[in-house]
């Protein structure tokens, strides 16, 4: 069974390379037609790796949104090719995370290093797609737009005492008050060290917002805040301000660049040569991006799907289903290093030792490295500590070491409606999780003690993955949440970066060459499938995920984020 499967993975590495030389003939009559400015449409929410749609679907929805991972492609493309002069970045409402703004303004960085121009252009600007302009050469606005460069707001609702007037009760055992994911059910309002640890995390990503206005825009510190604080901007206003380079509608924007043509990137796409190295020793990829959850993975519907779908869930990483697949990456040799994408608010403790134990089987044959996404805090950083080298943004939420458990309490409830709850027992704790009534003392002890061993547990694999002693992890964990330029301080990550730093770091420690494949693993059972890209690049939503509320009602201990994280 297992020749037969290398045989196989052969096979598709060979038509990988076929199809290669075929889309290469095909585009030879087109290479050396003229290319002046190669124009992106950029709407909606990006994801970070590519969706994969099959002929029939591509006729009823055509072609499946770029992500992140495909920009940074294009971008190498247009880079290595002389005949584009530049590139039209059109944001139409564009939705990203701040760690995925910054994971495209480096994808920007590197083509604008390579000599050619990056314009953005867009009918009104909010800070993200400010920001994303902001690495940009220029950036030009419709008349009449606004831009809305405001800076940052965080609201949080507290629910006890509407819970209460329903006579329901979330009663809940964290290893510390800052382990706070079930405060907004708990409480009435945050606690002390909830209000400390919004403020540390809002004070980085400021910070960080003013650092990427100061490059991009050549702007002292002081200059860049009052740009934020002086927002909305009329049209007028970003002009006079230099907030913006010009103003011009889109029919237009070709004059104004002095432009022979502008070409979509959908039929550019067929003007460029493209490299396709198959190379059988590779880097693999493995998406891991949702809550953690015992059995099956599941995808939610794409991002652009037409109909709307109220009970399907956000992606779940299920334990059985990756287990599997990492088994299958350990028993190919040509797999000389493990990339492993993490975006994930946690979930279930269970299912995250038993990922991590599988990535630390992996861990003794080759390099693994985690790339962080938008979040990779509490189950999403257990499964990050089997690795050899950790690289997340600067915006990346991480931490969380802790672990929390919990239930809601309808008592009250059904005696608000008329219902009267009968209950026979056997065994003294028969009742602990029951919905029915909240922790007695001695049931408080035993869930305390259910999650301090799995704390203690937690702790002893930071500790050890990233050669610390258990006070100096205790210290900065307890539930704490930080950014990636925080946790990089903390000694929690290693480096600041995205997809491509995380697969040039994967290839230096298996000694493999700089153009070494870097293949993204997909599928339930097969470790190969599509070639992404020499380098790649992340992304992710910063989300709270509905399933880790419902892990902890149902009772099992689960490394949960602190607070609905937006």
């Amino acid at each position: 069974m297992n020749i037969a499967l290398i045989d196989l993975q052969q096979a598709a590495r060979t038509l990988e390379w076929l199809a290669g030389e075929v889309i290469n003939m095909q585009r030879q009559r087109l290479i050396h037609k003229p290319l002046d400015y190669i124009q992106f449409n950029l709407d909606g929410e990006l994801a970070t790796f590519p969706s994969f749609r099959n002929p029939i679907l591509q006729q009823v929805l055509g072609r499946a949104p770029l992500s992140l991972v495909e920009l940074e492609q294009a971008f190498r493309r247009i880079g290595d090719d002389p005949r584009p002069r530049g590139v039209v970045l059109y944001l139409r409402n564009l939705t990203l995370s701040l760690a995925d703004v910054q994971t495209l303004r480096q994808s920007i960085g590197r083509l604008r290093a390579k000599g050619k121009r990056v314009v953005a252009y867009a009918q009104s600007y909010d800070l993200g797609n400010y920001l994303v302009a902001s690495a940009c050469d220029a950036i030009y606005l419709q008349p009449t737009g606004v831009v809305m460069t405001l800076g940052l707001l965080r609201q949080e609702i507290y629910l006890k005492d509407a819970l209460a007037a329903l006579g329901l009760e979330f009663d809940s055992v964290a290893i510390s008050p800052y382990k706070s994911a079930a405060d907004q059910l708990s409480r009435s309002e945050p606690s002390a060290e909830v209000i400390a640890q919004s403020n540390w995390l809002l004070d980085s990503w400021y910070e960080q917002i003013v650092a990427m206005l100061t490059e991009g825009r050549k702007l002292a510190p002081e200059q860049a805040r009052v740009l934020i604080d002086g927002a909305p901007y009329t049209d007028r206003e970003a002009l006079e301000q230099g907030v913006v380079d010009g103003l011009c509608h889109e029919e237009t924007l070709k004059q104004t660049l002095d432009a022979r043509q502008i070409v979509l990137w959908e039929e550019a796409d067929g003007m460029l040569p493209l490299k396709v190295n198959a190379s059988p020793r590779y880097v693999a990829v493995l998406n891991l991006s949702g809550a953690i959850v015992n059995g099956e993975s599941a995808a939610p519907p794409p991002i652009d799907f037409p109909l709307p779908l109220p009970f399907v869930g956000e992606a779940r990483i299920g334990d059985v289903t990756t287990v599997n697949i990492l088994r299958h990456i350990l028993k190919d040799k040509d797999a000389a290093a493990l990339v492993v994408y993490v975006d994930s608010p946690g979930g279930s403790a269970s299912a995250s030792e038993a990922i991590a134990a599988t990535l630390s089987e992996i861990a003794r044959t080759r390099p693994v490295v985690v790339c962080m996404g938008a979040v990779a805090a509490s189950g999403g950083y257990y499964i990050s500590t089997p690795a050899d080298h950790i690289v997340a943004q600067g915006a990346t939420v991480t931490g969380s070491i802790g672990v929390l458990l919990g239930k809601l309490v309808n008592n009250e409830t059904l005696k608000k409606l008329r219902m009267n709850a009968v209950t026979y027992q056997r065994g003294a704790n028969a009742a602990i999780l029951s919905a029915q009534s909240a922790f007695s003392d001695s049931e408080r002890a035993r869930m305390v003690a259910n999650i301090q061993a799995i704390y203690e547990r937690f702790v002893a694999r930071v500790a050890d993955s990233r050669k610390m002693k258990p006070d100096a992890v205790d210290a900065i964990g307890g539930g704490r949440v930080w950014t990636g330029a925080q946790a990089l301080g903390h000694g929690l990550v290693d480096q600041l970066g995205g997809l491509v730093e995380a697969v040039e770091q994967a290839r230096q420690m298996a000694k493999l060459p700089a153009d070494a494949p870097a293949r993204l693993v997909r599928g339930r059972f097969k470790p190969l499938a599509a070639e992404l890209a020499e380098q790649l690049d992340p992304a992710a939503a910063l989300r709270y995920s509905l399933e880790s509320l419902e892990l902890i009602a149902n009772g099992r201990p689960a490394l949960l984020m602190p607070s609905m994280w937006r």
